[in-house]
């Protein structure tokens, strides 16, 4: 049984693939992309990290499992000074959520690119 006839429809951007990040950028300014259901991408600011909305999980909504920063708050260093970045395990945990939902069919996450 092909997808199509299982009543799954491959979603996919409707625009190429951008090559740089100021194109991605641009692409969820103009609100041109699309989730996996189809539905337009209404991008705004992350009102945790101030980068553009884009479906996925924002590190910052997390806490940090190596500083044990709050979710919403920043990474801290072993001083106690706020780093200027997320540590790689709270981006990590974030991309697990991602995983995570990808592997139940979240149709909020960001549509894939055409082939």
């Amino acid at each position: 049984m092909s997808p199509h006839e299982a009543g799954e429809v491959s979603v996919t951007q409707p625009v190429p693939a951008p090559v740089y990040l100021r194109e991605y950028q641009q692409l969820l300014l103009a609100n041109v992309l699309v989730d996996r259901a189809g539905r337009p991408l209404r991008s705004g600011r992350c009102p945790t990290c101030d980068s553009l909305v884009d479906g996925y999980t924002c590190p910052g909504s997390l806490p940090c499992p190596r500083c044990r920063a709050e979710p919403g708050g920043r990474c801290r260093r072993p001083s106690g000074h706020a780093a200027d970045r997320w540590h790689s395990s709270r981006i990590t945990a974030a991309e697990a959520v991602d995983q995570r939902r990808a592997a139940t069919n979240d149709s909020t996450l960001l549509a894939p690119w055409p082939s």
